[in-house]
């Protein structure tokens, strides 16, 4: 038993990137991935036969409280043979679990008597033992194959789990790649996790692979072995107890990715037709990568050259097809039927609609094409890789570390500034007030990540005033991209001059509701402790 630092998967089809060899038929996975496996990366070292082995795996838990304490019992079944397993997981960075199994026991009959755990570590039994009876979690099935990776003189595994599927499916819904490499007691972590990237990028390009935060038995515990059922808002950021300006950005870094991560699935494998919950999945996506843009911008003494070469240019190119369909869907679902009510013929504006929904459709299956293609799957590894190197590089920073009080007063203070210097809004154009409301956008963000040493005012009135501004300037920004998207389709002259008005009167009146909002507006204070 030995402890590994290892990275998730998902494998979203099994057809080589450049390979002449046939598609495989759904239920023939496993042998044809390993066929697929040794045409792409011939240096693979197979430790299990082309077709696999079928294995069972059931959790078991009580209410969550071994999972929170960073332990998994696991009772897999394979062949007639039949163990439990206990291990220890924790995560290192965003994306990279530290596991090290701890105790396994053969079993030879049904169920789980706590005596078996006699010889199990105290701490564990401790847990165990304060968590009372145990329950079944999460029960998947897979079919099993293994390869070894020879690489830099670091030896790699990868796991599949292809056809992952709850107990007694018909059928399996993923198939999970689980990329690892031992790490020895007092050994540097750094050329370690070097390879487990380098390889996760291999197989990316080779395969439609894509990383994930938490593997299938977690997600199946939680509710939904694919993915979240409902798209994941931001949470509170957790600063612990930072006192640097990097470390808190390594603390937001986890947030945003959780953020980031949890609503990549839904987008990617929502269906062509839209509806609420893929409209919501958008949405929290594209806040996850403002708020990083936004946390960038706070800490941009750290954009080295690796974050402005291989992973800026990457997100700009995501954003944009991200706040395309987003802006796509506020048109379809808010901003045109609230023009089409405002007329005396409401049913004039049908077939404006029908284009409309159209040109979303479009703009949406752009965006899941780019979600399944290899150059997201890796500027998704190369935020968490950098993020990884971000976290060592602020534990070496030693005396040169940024205060982090200093810094988040200085970034709070600049933008406030910003905003309470803003012209009157009646006053400036459409870009003028987008700038507002942008600048708006960073001072609520900044606020929200600093939540923790910020005061109770600003917390509270102050944020909650942000939220209402960037509301009511959104609504007259979409307004005027309503009328852009307008003039751009195939409209009568008479819904164009109705539409010009009814935005200018939208786009007044959130103006005048903007200025009052930015006099009611609390300067922010950050206060000192933590």
């Amino acid at each position: 038993m030995s402890r590994v630092l290892e990275i998730v998967l998902d494998v979203v089809s099994v057809t080589p990137q450049a390979s002449t060899e046939a598609v495989a038929p759904p239920g023939q996975i496993p042998s044809d991935f390993a066929v697929t496996m040794r045409a792409v990366l011939p240096q693979l070292v197979s430790e299990t036969d082309d077709a696999g082995e079928p294995v069972a795996t059931v959790m078991f838990d009580r209410a969550g409280a071994l999972a929170r304490a960073g332990w998994r019992i696991g009772v897999e079944t394979c062949g007639a043979a039949q163990c439990v397993v206990v291990s220890s997981r924790r995560p290192w960075t965003p994306g990279i679990v530290v596991v090290e199994p701890i105790f396994t026991a053969c079993l030879y009959a049904n169920g789980l008597d706590t005596e078996l755990f006699d010889a199990a570590p105290e701490p564990f039994r401790e847990v165990l033992a304060a968590a009372g009876p145990l329950e079944q979690s999460a029960s998947l099935s897979a079919m099993r194959s293994r390869w070894q990776w020879p690489r830099d003189g670091v030896d790699v595994e990868i796991v599949l789990d292809a056809d992952v599927g709850a107990l007694h499916d018909a059928g399996g819904c993923l198939h999970e790649l689980r990329v690892s490499v031992p790490w020895p007691e007092g050994e540097d972590a750094e050329p370690l996790i070097d390879a487990l990237f380098a390889c996760a990028h291999e197989l990316a390009g080779a395969l439609p692979a894509f990383v994930r935060l938490s593997d299938a038995l977690e997600r199946a515990a939680a509710g939904s072995v694919a993915g979240d059922a409902c798209a994941v808002r931001a949470e509170p950021v957790d600063l612990g107890s930072a006192c640097t300006a990097g470390a808190a950005l390594v603390a937001i870094g986890a947030n945003i990715s959780a953020h980031w991560f949890g609503n990549d699935w839904g987008v990617r494998d929502s269906t062509a037709k839209a509806n609420a919950v893929s409209t919501e999945f958008i949405h929290q996506m594209r806040v996850a990568q403002r708020r990083l843009r936004t946390a960038m911008r706070i800490f941009s003494h750290w954009q080295d050259k690796t974050w402005c070469e291989r992973i800026k240019p990457e997100l700009d190119w995501f954003g944009g097809l991200l706040g395309e369909a987003r802006d796509r869907d506020v048109f379809v679902e808010a901003t045109l039927p609230a023009l089409a009510a405002a007329d005396d013929d409401p049913a004039r504006w049908r077939a404006v609609l029908d284009e409309a929904e159209a040109q979303r459709l479009v703009a949406r299956a752009r965006l899941r094409e780019a979600l399944a293609a290899p150059r997201y799957a890796h500027v998704a590894l190369a935020w968490l890789q950098w993020l990884d190197a971000l976290a060592r590089r602020v534990r070496a920073d030693g005396t040169d570390a940024r205060a982090l009080h200093r810094h988040a007063n200085k970034r709070v203070r600049h933008y406030y500034q910003q905003l309470a210097q803003a012209q009157k809004l009646t006053a400036i154009d459409d870009a003028g007030r987008h700038r507002v409301r942008i600048n708006a956008k960073y001072l609520r963000y900044t606020l929200e990540f600093f939540a923790p040493i910020a005061s109770r005012r600003t917390r509270e009135d102050t944020v909650r005033t942000l939220v209402r501004l960037q509301g009511v300037l959104g609504d007259g920004n979409d307004a005027a991209v309503a009328l852009r998207y307008l003039e751009r389709m195939d409209a009568e002259p008479y819904q164009l001059g109705f539409a010009r008005g009814w935005c200018e009167a939208m786009k007044r009146y959130t103006a005048k509701e903007g200025e009052r909002l930015l006099r009611e507006l609390h300067p922010p204070k950050i206060t000192r402790a933590v």
